[in-house]
C-alpha cells in the first residue's frame, strides 16, 4: 500500500509522524515541507495495524502511569516506614503503652486455655485479642498498677442478654505471657454469665471491661483474716500475692490466715484443715490448693491456711471466727501498727456468704457499697480489725 496524499495527515500512521516530524508551529513550516518532500520521495509501506491512530495513546499512556507509579512508591514505603515506627515506638508491648483496657468501652479477649479444676469450676485463660497473633512479647505487665495497690476485678458481658458480671483475675503464674491473666469461674445455678463462660471452649472470644479497684491495701498492716466462701479464694489469692510478693519488704512482711470455706470436697481437693489431720489423705490436689500451698513452702509462717467443708460438717461459725480474730501477730513497731488499718479482715464470697458472715453491702449514689457491719461479725462487735466486703 503506498502512502496517501499530505493533505490527508489526520489518518497517517501515528509512529511514522512521531519519529519523523514534530507538532507543526510557525517555527517548523521548513521541517515540515522537508518532511513532506521525504514522504512523496520514499514511499512506504504499511501494514493493516499501521492504519490504527490510536496506537500512539496505548503507547504513550503507560509511560504516564509508570512515572506516577515511580513516584507514588516512594511515598508509600516512607509512610509504611512511618507507621512500623510508630507501632513498635508506642504499641502495646512498648514500656510506655501497655495499656490493654479503654474504659469504658468492652475490650475484645480471646480464651487461650481452659482448665477443669472441679466439677462445678473452671480457670480460663485469657488474653488481649490484639496479642493473639503476635509473636512477640509486652515488655512491661499492663496490670502492673493494679497489682500493686490490692484487689481488683475485671466485667465480663454476656452478648445475648448483654449483662455484666465482675471477676477477680488470679494471680500470675512465673512464666505467663505479659498481658495474659486467669479467671476462676464457679457455675452458678440460674447463672447467666457463669453458664454462658462454662460454655465456652479455647479459641472463643469475650468482652471484658475494667479494671475495676476496689480496695487499696494501706502501705503498713501487720495482720490479715480471710474469710474465703467459694470462689471468694480468688481475691484472697490477690492479697496475699500483693502483700508477699509484690511488696518487697524482707523484714516486715505481715501475718496472714486464709480460711476457705467450700461446698464441697472437690472444690478444694487436697487441702486440709489443720485442726483435722486425717484430711490429708486425699491423693489429688486441686490447682487451687497447688497454688496456696506453694505461697506457703515460699513464706512459712506468714501465711496459714485452713480448708473447711460444708458436707464433712466443718462450718465458719462464731466460735471459730472468735478464735482466729484474736491469735494476732505481735505489734513490732510500736504505735504505728496500733491503727485499725494495720490489721485487716477481709470478707468474701457469694451474696450468702457475706451477709452472713458480715452483713450485706448496699448500693450507695449508684455504686455497691460497704453497707453496716453485720451477720456474725456485727454480733461480735469487732473493734479492732478494719473490715471490708469484697
Amino acid at each position: 500500500m503506498t502512502a496517501p496524499p499530505l493533505g490527508r495527515i489526520c489518518w497517517r500512521p501515528i509512529n511514522i509522524i512521531a519519529s519523523n516530524c514534530r507538532p507543526y508551529r510557525a517555527s517548523r513550516i521548513i521541517s515540515f515541507s522537508q518532511c513532506q518532500r521525504q514522504f512523496a520521495s520514499s514511499p512506504v509501506q504499511y501494514t493493516q495495524d499501521d492504519r490504527k491512530p490510536l496506537a500512539l495513546v496505548a503507547t504513550e499512556k503507560p509511560k504516564g502511569r509508570s512515572k506516577g507509579r515511580r513516584r507514588i512508591a516512594p511515598t508509600l514505603a516512607i509512610i509504611s516506614g512511618l507507621a512500623t515506627a510508630v507501632y513498635f515506638t508506642v504499641g502495646p508491648d512498648s514500656k510506655s503503652g501497655t495499656k490493654i483496657f479503654d474504659p469504658p468501652r468492652f475490650t475484645p479477649f480471646t480464651i487461650v486455655k481452659r482448665d477443669e479444676v472441679s466439677p462445678t469450676s473452671i480457670i480460663l485463660t485469657l488474653r488481649p485479642q490484639t496479642l493473639v497473633n503476635r509473636p512477640r512479647k509486652l515488655l512491661s505487665d499492663p496490670y502492673q498498677t493494679s497489682w500493686e495497690k490490692g484487689t481488683w476485678s475485671v466485667e465480663i458481658k454476656q452478648p445475648e442478654l448483654q449483662i455484666a458480671r465482675s471477676y477477680t483475675p488470679l494471680p500470675p503464674n512465673k512464666g505467663d505471657p505479659m498481658g495474659d491473666f486467669r479467671l476462676l469461674i464457679r457455675k452458678e445455678h440460674k447463672g447467666e454469665v457463669s453458664g454462658y463462660l462454662h460454655t465456652l471452649n479455647a479459641g472463643s472470644q469475650v468482652h471484658l471491661r475494667g479494671p475495676h479497684e476496689e480496695f487499696d491495701l494501706p502501705e503498713r498492716v501487720t495482720d490479715v483474716l480471710f474469710l474465703a466462701g467459694g470462689t471468694g479464694i480468688a481475691p484472697a489469692l490477690q492479697v496475699a500475692y500483693t502483700l508477699l510478693e509484690e511488696r518487697h519488704m524482707e523484714d516486715d512482711k505481715p501475718k496472714m490466715h486464709i480460711v476457705w470455706a467450700s461446698r464441697k470436697r472437690a472444690d478444694c481437693e487436697g487441702g486440709a484443715d489443720v485442726n483435722n489431720p486425717n484430711a490429708w489423705e486425699a491423693r489429688k490436689t486441686g490447682r487451687i490448693v497447688q497454688e496456696l500451698e506453694t505461697l506457703q513452702q515460699k513464706y512459712p509462717g506468714q501465711l496459714l491456711v485452713d480448708y473447711l467443708v460444708d458436707e464433712e460438717g466443718n462450718f465458719l461459725d462464731q466460735k471459730r471466727i472468735s478464735s482466729l480474730t484474736k491469735a494476732t501477730s505481735e505489734v513490732k513497731f510500736g504505735a504505728r501498727h496500733t491503727r485499725i488499718d494495720s490489721k485487716l479482715l477481709f470478707v468474701s464470697g457469694p451474696e450468702g456468704f457475706i451477709n452472713y458472715i458480715a452483713g450485706p453491702k448496699i448500693w450507695e449514689g449508684g455504686k455497691e457499697g460497704q453497707g453496716q457491719l453485720g451477720g456474725i461479725l456485727g454480733q461480735m462487735g469487732i473493734r479492732t480489725w478494719k473490715v471490708w466486703k469484697l
